[in-house]
């Protein structure tokens, strides 16, 4: 499974072959045969009269499932190996499924998560099953999420590729393909939709990847820390998948990608760098195609470089990375704003490789890169990014945990939340039934990590990407007055065509509006000293928004908004206040 996919893998689900029959389904009579020597899923017509010692080898047997399953296992009963469904009295069933839960305590953070049942026709009420079991995971882990940015052509996806698979490009584009997604994005070169790469560190720092792992899953199992990338489009057509990226994959940094044979700094990542600064992200150059580079082109383009960030951000001191470097110090002082490393990098050579992965295993959130406003924000609040709907399990969604945690363990007074708002600013209610972090099944999703979500709806309601999900007692009491549809945000000016604008889209979240411009007025003092000697500093206003059609949005002061008009960016900043 590759790292695109989503968040919540249910590819462990069913790994014998029969990934088109279920045991639930009332056409189906019979199962592929059992694989004995891979995949999750075990055949047992029924468990009765086990002794101690069976239970042991029995136990022995579901930790192989589960390790084949990533977390996850399937037992199919009343089935034969051959995959024929025999089934058994409902006594039977009650006895094997107490077998089974037997052997999950004799597991650590093993439970069985569902229970499926289907009584066969004509065989005198027998019944047949489907036990679905997971293995929580204990092991803390840390994420960090990074965007990579950069022009057409700055060999983002390339160097993406052999970050996640661990082996050179051939000069011809070979790495990226394991990161595009569409068959258009192959034969063209030009990546056109959001694609997540996944780099992990084990407890010593050795790198984690597809060279040395099979799949995400295992990746994150193995993993202690996590690094999320999340690759982007550098086609101005692509202009709004690269907005949602910005603002509504939740990056902790970004990675700004320039292809080393270049003259000067596109005028593309110019906007990057300068959105950087005034959503005060922390940030790293990569300076990719080195083995290409010419060098008096390269000495201007560093030049350039320089002359760029002098201007974006003053403040901020850039240092040139080399094997030398204390790793450690740098990915502090980054995520701190205090200094933009630069690294030079070949995809054909793998150059300098190692003094990246180095610093990324060292880059830990911090609280510049936390979110908005902690005084406005609830006990719990997770930003709806994907919506899957899986069979036997129902509406799954993934996204980031704002802030808080949630937890489904049955020892715990469980939170009432609900899922909102709908383009008329309503709510539903809503149960979860089981929580992914990074993949793994888990009993808490807590702020800061990447979460998937089972979750049922009390009332009909269309779930979609850019919700959130909330406390509904704090919601009721004072999240009412953050969901509205007209807000003011303090923002720096990308295009001077703005001021003379009518409307606008607004990317917030994984979400994006049509808003209309009510007001622009000059911004008295919400910018320190040194953002006003920047470029941007010079051009921060405070722009009143309306959404047009009466659509109304969760909007909660210190929200990063990014706001478009075709194919170019016109502003960006932060949400000041909600009318």
């Amino acid at each position: 499974m590759s790292t695109r996919d989503t968040l919540y893998s249910d590819e462990a689900a069913i790994g014998s072959g029969n990934e088109n029959c279920s045991l639930l389904d009332e056409t189906v009579s019979r199962l592929p045969p059992e694989m004995d020597r891979s995949g999750n899923v075990e055949y047992k017509t029924k468990l009765e009269a086990v002794s101690d010692s069976r239970i042991t080898h029995l136990a022995t047997q579901l930790q192989w499932r589960l390790a084949e399953g990533n977390g996850h296992a399937v037992y199919m009963v009343g089935v034969r190996d051959d995959g024929y469904l025999v089934g058994i009295t409902e006594t039977e069933l009650e006895t094997t499924i107490s077998v089974i839960q037997n052997m999950a305590l004799q597991l650590a953070n093993v439970a069985i998560v569902s229970i499926g049942k289907r009584v066969l026709e004509g065989q005198n009420s027998k019944v047949v099953a489907e036990v679905r079991i997971d293995q929580r995971s204990d092991i803390p882990r840390t994420e960090v999420r990074v965007a990579v940015l950069g022009d057409l052509g700055a060999g983002k996806s390339t160097v993406l590729g052999c970050l996640t698979y661990g082996e050179p490009d051939d000069g011809r584009g070979k790495a990226r393909l394991n990161l595009l997604r569409h068959r258009h994005e192959i034969e063209s070169g030009r990546t056109s939709s959001i694609a997540l790469g996944v780099v992990g560190f084990g407890a010593d720092g050795q790198v984690m990847n597809y060279a040395n792992n099979r799949s995400a899953e295992q990746i994150h199992q193995r993993s202690h820390h996590v690094v999320t990338f999340i690759d982007t489009c550098g086609f101005a057509k692509h202009l709004k998948t690269t907005a949602r990226a910005i603002v509504g994959h939740s990056p902790h940094a970004f990675c700004v990608a320039i292809a080393a044979d270049r003259g000067s700094v596109p005028e593309t990542t110019r906007e990057y760098l300068r959105i950087a600064s005034v959503l005060r992200m922390p940030m790293m150059i990569v300076l990719t195609k080195m083995d290409i580079a010419v060098k008096t082109t390269f000495a201007a383009l560093m030049h350039d470089i320089l002359a760029t960030l002098d201007v974006t951000v003053p403040v901020r001191g850039r240092c040139i990375v080399t094997a030398a470097i204390d790793t450690t110090q740098l990915a502090k002082d980054m995520m701190d704003l205090v200094v933009v490393p630069i690294f030079t990098t070949s995809a054909v050579r793998t150059l300098d490789f190692e003094e990246l992965t180095a610093v990324l295993s060292k880059t830990f959130q911090t609280p510049n890169t936390q979110g908005h406003d902690t005084a406005a924000c609830p006990s719990f609040e997770f930003h709806v990014e994907h919506t899957y709907s899986l069979d036997n399990i129902g509406t799954v969604v993934t996204g980031w945990v704002s802030r808080g945690c949630v937890t489904i363990d049955a020892t715990t007074v469980k939170k009432h939340l609900s899922i909102g708002p709908s383009s008329s600013g309503e709510f539903a209610d809503i149960e979860i039934s089981s929580i992914h972090t990074l993949r793994i099944p888990t009993e808490m999703a807590k702020a800061g990590t990447s979460a998937a979500l089972a979750i049922t709806t009390q009332k009909p309601l269309s779930i979609e990407k850019g919700m959130v999900i909330l406390d509904t007692g704090y919601l009721r009491s004072l999240g009412a007055r953050w969901v509205s549809n007209e807000f003011c945000a303090r923002i720096a000016i990308l295009s001077q065509e703005f001021q003379s604008m009518q409307s606008v889209v607004v990317h917030i979240r994984s979400a994006y509006r049509l808003a209309h411009v009510l007001e622009i007025k000059e911004d008295t003092g919400s910018v320190s000293h040194s953002q006003k000697q920047s470029d941007f500093g010079r051009n921060c206003v405070v722009v009143r928004l309306r959404f047009e059609d009466n659509v109304y949005d969760y909007l909660s002061p210190g929200m990063p908004i990014v706001a478009r008009d075709g194919q170019s960016l016109v502003f960006a900043g932060h949400i000041a206040d909600v009318i």
